[in-house]
């Protein structure tokens, strides 16, 4: 990895760019689109869609389809994940549904929120599981503290009904897991063991790695972003800048990039997606006409995201306009919010990186 960074730096700016922009919107061989995965999106989107739509409230349907797609993973759909089950993969989810429900009526939430987030950010250095973990409870706690902020006396509900819409998903991954187990089970070639580390020795490890500036170099880039962020929404209250707190979870690198593809994909994405948005928003003919377009685009998002992640960012982002927009409909100058929020987002992580960097440089200089 760094020698490929060192020699992408060594290349003139005008080709740099090129092979930055071809990374983009590039499609990834590794992506594999099933059946199973495909029949996992469809039900997990158009039950709780269509329930929605059955009492009158599309608005929770969405928030419900919104949990089932976020916590659609490529590796726990296909059920070979090799850390914890997908049972597990529900308890960070919970956990910052919880947190973000006993946070939302503090006085200080988000001084609360930025401090819970940097201390879960040091798990990267414990393990991997722990880290997806980690990661994890931070994107869904600041979403949720989204969502009851968007929808006013009715938040603590709608935080709840998200992490029905996990629950669901992950009901429908235990249950396609079980009846392929026994087809599995007959062409399954037992992998060679490997000697992981004890629970002793990755404490240790991670004493000894946050002992280092390095160490704490993702909470840190974390915690500042999520701060700026909350002051500048507080800034403006009358724009909707929520969107802003959660590009910054969402963009921030686990490892110190100056400018990472994931940030270029997410600006490129959510672009496009707004548009889309406006345009289902201006021309369909009504709540069964978008219904029926979300649980699509909820569907398909998931299968996508391992391709390009631009291009989920593209189906995911309709989606979630109408899951934090409380039901009041998607205005033009919500979009536009939308649009500024994400694009100030990139520009706080990247000056985040910015800094670390010479932060890390200067400390290195003075050893």
């Amino acid at each position: 990895m760094g020698h490929e960074r060192s020699r992408i730096a060594r290349m003139p700016i005008p080709t740099a760019g090129r092979s930055h922009f071809a990374e983009v919107f590039h499609w990834s061989r590794e992506s594999r689109i099933t059946g199973r995965r495909a029949l996992i999106g469809v039900l997990g989107m158009a039950v709780p869609v269509a329930v929605g739509v059955w009492l009158g409230r599309p608005a929770l349907g969405y928030v419900i389809g919104l949990g089932t797609m976020l916590l659609a993973g490529e590796q726990g759909d296909r059920g070979t994940g090799k850390h914890g089950s997908v049972l597990m993969s529900l308890v960070p989810v919970v956990l910052a549904i919880a947190v973000a429900l006993g946070l939302s009526s503090l006085p200080f939430a988000d001084v609360l929120m930025v401090a819970l987030a940097m201390l879960a950010a040091t798990l990267v250095n414990y393990s991997r599981p722990f880290a997806v973990a980690g990661i994890r409870f931070i994107v869904f706690l600041v979403l949720n503290l989204g969502i009851v902020g968007a929808h006013g006396p009715n938040g603590r509900g709608a935080a709840l009904l998200f992490g029905v819409g996990a629950a669901w998903r992950v009901l429908l991954r235990t249950v396609a897991r079980f009846t392929s187990r026994k087809a599995e089970a007959g062409d399954h070639v037992p992998s060679p063991a490997t000697r992981e580390p004890t629970p002793s020795q990755r404490r240790a490890h991670m004493k000894r790695v946050l002992r280092t500036l390095p160490g704490w170099q993702y909470p840190l880039r974390l915690a500042f972003g999520l701060a700026v962020a909350c002051l500048m929404r507080d800034a403006w209250p009358a724009h909707h800048f929520d969107w802003m707190v959660l590009s910054i979870v969402l963009l921030t690198p686990r490892a110190l990039e100056h400018f990472p593809v994931h940030i270029t994909q997410r600006a490129v994405g959510t672009l496009a997606g707004v548009v889309v948005a406006g345009i289902i928003m201006a021309c369909a003919p009504g709540h069964l006409a978008i219904a029926v377009l979300v649980c699509l685009f909820g569907a398909a998002a998931p299968l996508v995201r391992p391709g390009n992640y631009a291009a989920y960012c593209v189906l995911a982002t309709p989606l979630i306009l109408l899951a934090m927009d409380a039901g009041t409909g998607i205005a033009p100058t919500m979009l536009a919010d939308r649009l500024v929020a994400t694009l100030a987002g990139c520009a706080i992580v990247l000056g985040a990186n910015g800094l670390m960097d010479c932060v890390l440089r200067w400390a290195l200089q003075t050893e």
